[in-house]
């Protein structure tokens, strides 16, 4: 299963948006190799997922694909909030394309996944974060604006969590404000990554596992994917994307330390660091 965090951190005079998740496929087994969060290719849109994968990875890859063949979607032509649109229309689309159903049954088992779309409006001149859900009772796909937080923060707090234990986790990073003396301060830091951080380290929280993958978008419409050193800096150990790369391949991304959130040009293990 999956645990996934997207706020907004205010960074001394700018704001930057991240998108975060764990990469553990379950079902009988684990597998850390899940890709769950993806850049749709604009340049301003991140859309990730918490749920089941039958159901996520071809609705989250057509979408990917529909963004890419049209020319105005792709350009950002169309703003953040037209995509949002879009997105809703292609998921319904395919779910009602969904046929030879077991017997006397009319509609399909209610879609067992959530989707984070997040990115920056040009339109609204600000980021946007939306939670994609499904409406059992309509059989549909639908969407709503991540909360401001009026009643814990202040309304001055812009994050969401969704998947496994998305409300401890909402809990947790409120736990961490009030430690830092930080409820009232407008904005968040890295709090949302420290929680993912946290419940992916936790033996008791099996479903949540695997290399954190962590994406940035900024205001002038640029999304950077980081690879991670995982589990530590220390370790030697890079991935990407949830899958620890092998001793062979490089990238052209920076680095991120999960611990002290600094940033680097990656430093790549030597071979025989890596099987050592």
């Amino acid at each position: 299963m999956t645990l996934v965090a997207a706020w907004v951190r205010h960074n001394n005079q700018t704001k930057e948006l991240y998108v975060s998740s764990d990469s553990r496929l379950s079902g009988g087994r684990e597998w850390d190799i899940g890709a769950k969060v993806l850049d749709l290719g604009r340049g301003d849109a991140i859309i990730a997922f918490a749920g089941n994968t039958d159901n996520a990875y071809p609705l989250m890859l057509q979408l990917q694909n529909a963004v890419q063949m049209h020319p105005k979607m792709r350009s950002r032509g169309y703003d953040l909030t037209i995509l949002r649109g879009h997105l809703l229309n292609i998921f319904n689309s395919m779910w009602r394309n969904i046929s030879n159903l077991p017997f006397g049954q009319s509609r399909p088992d209610p879609a067992a996944v959530k989707f984070i779309l997040a990115g920056y409006s040009w339109k609204v001149q600000d980021f946007r974060i939306w939670t994609v859900y499904f409406d059992n009772k309509n059989n549909e796909f639908r969407f709503r604006s991540a909360s401001n937080h009026r009643k814990k923060g202040g309304g001055n707090k812009y994050f969401a969590f969704i998947g496994d234990d998305a409300n401890l986790a909402n809990e947790r990073a409120y736990a961490l404000l009030r430690e830092r003396s930080r409820v009232e301060e407008i904005g968040m830091q890295m709090e949302p990554f420290e929680v993912l951080r946290e419940f992916i380290c936790d033996e008791g929280k099996p479903y949540i596992g695997g290399a954190p993958q962590i994406y940035k978008v900024y205001s002038h419409m640029n999304v950077l994917p980081y690879n991670i050193y995982w589990p530590s800096k220390d370790s030697g150990q890079v991935a990407f994307s949830g899958r620890a790369l092998m001793p062979f391949e490089r990238n052209e991304y920076l680095a991120f330390d999960p611990y002290t959130f600094e940033v680097e040009a990656t430093k790549w293990p030597e071979p025989n660091e890596q099987n050592a």
